[in-house]
C-alpha cells in the first residue's frame, strides 16, 4: 500500500493520535451513560505513545529546547486548574474524576531529557555550572516525590487541602503525572533510539513485554483483566505507527494539539451531563 512506502509525517502521526485519544476519551465520559463498546478503550491505548514519541521527536527538532519546556509546563499548570475548577463547578454525571493533564508528562520529559543534555555537555566541557545544576534540579524532584508522598500519605500532618492543591498544580511530581514514571521513561527512550527503527522497536517492545509481566499477569491471564481492567498493555499497537514515521514535519498548525486537547476534554464533560440529564 502507498502509504506504507510513504510514511506518516509528524502532523499525520499527531491527527491518528487525536483521533485515536478522542475514542478513549468518549469510553472515559461515557460510560455509565449510554452503551460505550470496549474496543473504545483499546483504541485509546494507541494514542499516548504517539504522543510521547512526537514529544521527543519535538525536542529533537525544537529550535528552543527552553521554550518547548516552558511552553509544555504552562499548558500543563493551566490543565491542572481547569481540571480543578471543572470537578468543582461542572462534576461529571456520573462522579468520573477529570485527571487528564498529558502536558504534565510531556513537562517531565522535556525536562530531564534538557537537564540530562546540559550535565552531558557540562562534563565534556568540564563547565561546573552545568553539572551541579542538573544534579540539584534533579535532587529536587526527587525531594519534592517524597515530600508528596509523605504528605499524602500521612493525613495527621497539618496540611490545608488548598495549600496541597496549589503544590500539586504548580509542582507536579513524575510519580503522579498522567501514565507516571513509565510514560516518562517511554519518553526518554524514544529520544535516544529516534535514529535508529530497530532500537526504538527493540526497546518499545521491552517496555511493553516489562508492564505486561509486572502489571498484567499477576492478576490472570482472563478477558476482563487483558481487555477491560489492565488494557495498558495494549499501547504496544501503536508500534507499526511509530515505525511509519518519515521524519517529515508535514503542515503546520503547532497549537492545534495544546487547543484541542482540553477542549475536547471539557466539551465531552459537558456532553455528559446534557446526555445524563435526557436519558436519566
Amino acid at each position: 500500500m502507498d502509504f506504507i512506502k510513504k510514511g506518516f509525517d509528524s502532523f499525520e502521526l499527531k491527527i491518528l493520535a487525536l483521533i485515536f485519544m478522542t475514542f478513549d476519551h468518549v469510553a472515559y465520559f461515557m460510560t455509565g451513560i449510554i452503551e460505550i463498546p470496549s474496543w473504545f478503550n483499546i483504541i485509546g491505548r494507541i494514542a499516548a505513545p504517539i504522543f510521547i514519541f512526537m514529544v521527543a521527536n519535538g525536542y529533537y527538532y525544537t529550535k528552543s529546547k527552553t521554550g518547548y519546556m516552558k511552553r509544555l509546563y504552562l499548558w500543563s499548570v493551566f490543565m491542572s486548574i481547569a481540571n480543578s475548577l471543572a470537578n468543582s463547578y461542572i462534576p461529571h454525571p456520573k462522579g468520573a474524576m477529570v485527571i487528564n493533564n498529558i502536558f504534565a508528562t510531556m513537562f517531565y520529559i522535556v525536562f530531564f531529557l534538557y537537564f540530562i543534555d546540559k550535565l552531558k555537555s557540562g562534563i565534556k566541557e568540564k563547565n561546573k555550572k552545568n553539572i551541579i545544576v542538573p544534579i540539584l534540579l534533579f535532587i529536587m524532584v526527587i525531594v519534592l516525590q517524597i515530600g508528596m508522598f509523605s504528605i499524602l500519605m500521612n493525613p495527621t500532618l497539618e496540611v490545608s487541602r488548598i495549600a496541597l492543591m496549589v503544590a500539586m498544580i504548580f509542582l507536579p511530581t513524575p510519580l503522579m503525572v498522567e501514565g507516571s514514571i513509565i510514560f516518562i521513561i517511554l519518553g526518554l527512550g524514544f529520544y535516544y533510539c529516534l535514529n535508529s527503527k530497530k532500537k526504538t522497536a527493540i526497546f518499545y517492545l521491552a517496555l511493553c513485554i516489562l508492564y505486561f509481566v509486572v502489571a498484567v499477569l499477576p492478576a490472570g491471564l482472563t478477558i476482563e483483566n487483558l481487555f477491560l481492567i489492565n488494557e495498558q498493555w495494549l499501547m504496544i499497537l501503536a508500534l507499526p505507527f511509530i515505525l511509519l514515521y518519515n521524519r517529515q514535519k508535514g503542515r503546520g498548525m503547532k497549537y492545534l494539539f495544546y487547543i484541542y486537547y482540553p477542549a475536547h476534554v471539557y466539551g465531552l464533560l459537558l456532553l455528559s451531563r446534557v446526555i445524563y440529564g435526557m436519558v436519566k
